[in-house]
């Protein structure tokens, strides 16, 4: 979850602090799409992610409330120029970057970066 700049709260499951990229490959485009499709997209992704022999952990992000909830993958051992390419060959607008001290959007299409802190929260 968002928080202030700097701001890391909570465990950073990355025991040498590595960036954490973590890439979905639901409703490409921005076009929400039929359940089956998402699931090809994310197998395309997961056999990118093997042949790459890079360490990755199932992951799912979607909105606060828990609505909307995509497939993804965390991901270490990529450089940022590398998950953006990825995110931009699977059709998406961002991927994100996780470090200790911050949670980056890395745009797909062009150079910006949006930055802030992060927390964990448990749902209760």
């Amino acid at each position: 979850m968002p928080s202030p700049l700097g701001a890391g709260g909570g465990f950073f499951p990355e025991r040498s602090h590595r960036t954490i990229h973590v890439i979905t490959a639901f409703n490409p485009g921005g076009r929400t799409v039929p359940v089956e499709k998402n699931e090809r997209y994310h197998n395309v992704l997961l056999d990118d992610l093997n042949r790459r022999s890079v360490t990755w952990w199932p992951a799912a992000g979607g909105d606060p409330d828990g609505v909307h909830i995509e497939k993804s993958a965390a991901v270490v051992g990529l450089s940022e120029a590398e998950a953006r390419e990825l995110g931009r060959s699977l059709g998406q607008d961002a991927v994100f970057a996780w470090t200790p001290s911050t949670w980056r959007l890395l745009s797909c299409v062009d150079s910006r970066v949006d930055e802030c802190g992060w927390r964990i929260t448990v749902p209760g």
